[in-house]
């Protein structure tokens, strides 16, 4: 694969497009752009992180409605999503005005929940403060009051009000897509975050395994 070397213009120009278009007619008439414009280069992109940051799972360009039925047919961004040992994730998102980097976790399930509210009451928590110096903190997913079973202030309190743990850095689209400079923000900050990952990794870990449905049994066959 080539060396990752910047997003053309038409990149950006083409999600704020689909944004506003977001039919199969469109489609039909520009995916083409796309893939040369937008999946390209971030494939290319994943592809020179991958050798220090493992797998990079590229975001299709269509949704899944299977679960989202009323999710836009077609994507309005790209990115890539790597993962750590413990399951914490590692994501570049580019809009149509924006180039975003997300890790950690966006939401904890039960389990890692009550593990992360664990280690920030105990002594792990006391050196997450200083790890998460100089990260901004995504609170979109935060409790207005307090948890359950607190009825007093804790000097974690704003942690404790978490309902996941990621850091997040954004720029402003520009003519710097169009050079390599996005590949050295995107290694630089998930680099930056490393500490707050392996502690994530440690005390929180990945998220408990969804139980598959068992099959049912085939009916016996009917009597004559």
């Amino acid at each position: 694969m080539s060396p990752f070397t910047g997003w053309p213009s038409d990149a950006t120009a083409f999600l704020a497009e689909i944004e506003a278009d977001n039919t199969r007619e469109f489609w039909a008439e520009n995916g083409h752009r796309h893939a040369a414009a937008v999946q390209g280069p971030m494939r290319a992109l994943a592809a020179e992180l991958e050798p220090e940051f493992g797998p990079i799972r590229v975001l299709r360009a269509h949704h899944n409605r299977r679960f989202r039925p009323a999710a836009p047919p077609y994507r309005t961004d790209t990115g890539g999503v790597a993962r750590s040992p413990g399951g914490a994730a590692l994501t570049v998102v580019l809009s149509a005005t924006a180039l975003t980097t997300a890790v950690g976790h966006r939401a904890f399930d039960a389990g890692q929940l009550r593990r992360y509210r664990v280690a920030v009451l105990e002594t792990p928590g006391e050196e997450l403060p200083a790890l998460l110096a100089g990260h901004i903190v995504d609170r979109g997913r935060c409790l207005r009051g307090l948890p359950r079973g607190f009825t007093g202030r804790h000097p974690r309190i704003d942690l404790l009000r978490l309902l996941g743990l990621q850091v997040v850095t954004s720029r402003p689209v520009g003519a710097w897509l169009s050079t390599t400079e996005p590949l050295e923000r995107v290694r630089t900050s998930w680099r930056a975050a490393a500490p707050v990952v392996a502690w994530l990794d440690r005390h929180v870990g990945p998220a408990d395994p969804v139980p598959t449905r068992p099959r049912p049994a085939p009916s016996p066959p009917a009597d004559d």
